[in-house]
């Protein structure tokens, strides 16, 4: 993970409110929820379990597919963020999907680099209903209404074509990526991304490292849309990887329809390094996120570099 404080971090003092401090040179705003809610599906690749729409739209829904929403297993004990304006908790976006149908969904994301943000593949092109990201306005640790960095509206996305051409949901699965490019906007002469800091990717390729991985403690935080949590507040959960597949990671980390595109990811404590090694997209009895392999991590590595 980059760090943007010149290497130096601010001493919590309680009673001492560093979020002035933090977010200087950005534009904070207060930023409103979803207004018109449409029923749950009942089983869809899709970023959350509703469907929001603007006034006036008709109501569609994901179609049916192989996987299932994210869920929560057993009990849940999961955790709200508190100050989403530290590291890593600002790196990781809240996101507002307005589809060329008219629908608007939800997802997470992470910021990868100066003007790059990664989520699933499913929350820029539902390939169940064929519709695809019009704009998302994306919000760096957003934590209810405030946004502490201000937003940012994108209308530039990129899936692997795998994603969308594969006819099987079963192969596609493994392509389940996606960026989303930033317009290029400079705070205090830095580049929006450069400027907040964004998350770096590790990569287990062997076969002796996939055997470290079976016993990796992860970490996620999201944006789950629940009922009984406020809405476009952030939740932290951790655990250990329980399976390692060749494109996934399965791990018993509670998730809920939302988190799909968030950063699993694991923290070296002796480095201060937060690395991502999979994209939390779907879950059942048990939690699944897409691996950043090679390829994984050299298509997303390109369209940063696009985006320089």
């Amino acid at each position: 993970m980059t760090e943007t404080n010149g290497g130096s971090s601010i001493e919590r003092v309680p009673g001492f409110d560093i979020s002035r401090a933090m977010t200087a040179g950005f534009r904070p705003a207060r930023i409103s929820g979803p207004t018109i809610l449409s029923g749950r599906p009942d089983s869809a690749t899709f970023s959350v379990p509703k469907v929001i729409m603007p006034p006036g739209a008709t109501p569609q829904l994901p179609g049916s597919s192989v996987a299932r929403p994210e869920n929560v297993l057993g009990f849940d004990d999961r955790i709200q963020i508190a100050d989403t304006t530290a590291v890593p908790w600002r790196c990781i976006c809240h996101l507002e999907i307005t589809y060329d149908s008219g629908a608007v969904g939800l997802g997470s994301g992470w910021l990868a680099g100066a003007r790059v943000v990664v989520t699933a593949g499913h929350c820029l092109h539902d390939r169940a209903n064929g519709r695809r990201a019009k704009s998302v306005r994306v919000i760096p640790g957003r934590n209810g209404p405030s946004a502490p960095y201000g937003y940012v509206v994108a209308d530039t996305f990129h899936v692997p074509d795998p994603w969308v051409k594969l006819p099987s949901q079963a192969e596609a699965a493994a392509f389940d990526y996606g960026v989303i490019e930033l317009p290029s906007i400079e705070v205090e002469n830095e580049q929006f991304g450069t400027r907040i800091g964004f998350f770096g990717m590790r990569v287990y390729s062997d076969a002796a490292a996939e055997k470290d991985l079976q016993m990796l403690m992860i970490n996620n935080a999201g944006y789950p849309f629940e009922a009984d949590k406020p809405y476009g507040t952030m939740w932290f959960n951790a655990g250990r990887v329980s399976s390692v597949q060749p494109a996934f990671l399965e791990y018993m980390i509670d998730t809920e329809g939302g988190q799909s595109g968030s950063p699993v990811f694991v923290f070296d404590s002796s480095r201060n390094e937060r690395q991502v090694v999979a994209i939390h997209t779907t879950g059942d009895f048990v939690n699944r996120g897409l691996r950043i392999t090679e390829a994984v991590f050299d298509w997303i590595s390109q369209r940063i570099e696009a985006a320089r």
